[in-house]
């Protein structure tokens, strides 16, 4: 275990997104660096793009750009991801979003929801595990420290929810009206069209 994570001092070696591992990841259009596919999961959200660069089209396509290789994220299947521009303002006012909100009114409550769940005034910097008791002495026992609300913290614990919630649908544990319209927005934010049903 690196020094680092033990004094709590942020070095050049450490993960830039929760600052307590060595890093192994760097992103490919900001460079910040990360130490797991979650952290750079949740990075990429707030991550800016990088202007192009002035290479012709004909050169991108026949340079395999090495500087990627060394510098991108590779998850693994080695693949690389393109997604397409996510612009959140455009989104808001999309028809197909005021039609999610006709059709299912309760989604607006749950999506509050899930943004408070989000801010530093929900954040407990101690969590506690309410009655369970540690057995057989295991561990070092008392609350946990969550350390200082950041916005990638409060990024994560959002996600989470939507991470549990879509698990539950899948699971069959969550169905319903609410549970519809939470999905069918999951799948227009990830543009994904599927047919509309009554």
């Amino acid at each position: 275990m690196s020094t680092s994570s033990q004094t709590g001092i942020k070095t050049a070696d450490t993960c830039e997104v929760c600052s307590s591992e060595r890093f192994k990841y760097r992103c490919p259009t900001c460079g910040l660096l990360s130490c797991s596919l979650s952290c750079t999961q949740s990075h990429k959200i707030y991550c800016t793009p990088r202007e192009p660069s002035p290479k012709p089209p004909q050169e991108a396509v026949n340079d395999p750009s090495p500087q990627d290789e060394a510098n991108g994220v590779i998850d693994g299947e080695g693949a690389r991801e393109t997604r397409n521009a996510f612009n959140p303002k455009s989104f808001a006012s999309s028809p197909e979003l005021k039609i999610l909100f006709e059709r299912y009114p309760s989604l607006r409550d749950e999506l509050q929801d899930i943004y408070k769940a989000t801010l530093e005034e929900e954040w407990v910097e101690v969590q506690t595990h309410g009655n369970r008791h540690r057995s057989f002495h295991r561990g070092k026992g008392g609350p946990r420290n969550r350390g200082p609300w950041t916005r990638e913290k409060g990024f994560n614990r959002g996600l989470g929810k939507v991470r549990k919630f879509r698990e539950r649908c899948d699971e069959g544990l969550e169905t319903g009206r609410a549970a519809e319209g939470l999905m069918r927005f999951m799948n227009l934010v990830n543009g994904e069209h599927p047919e509309e049903t009554g």
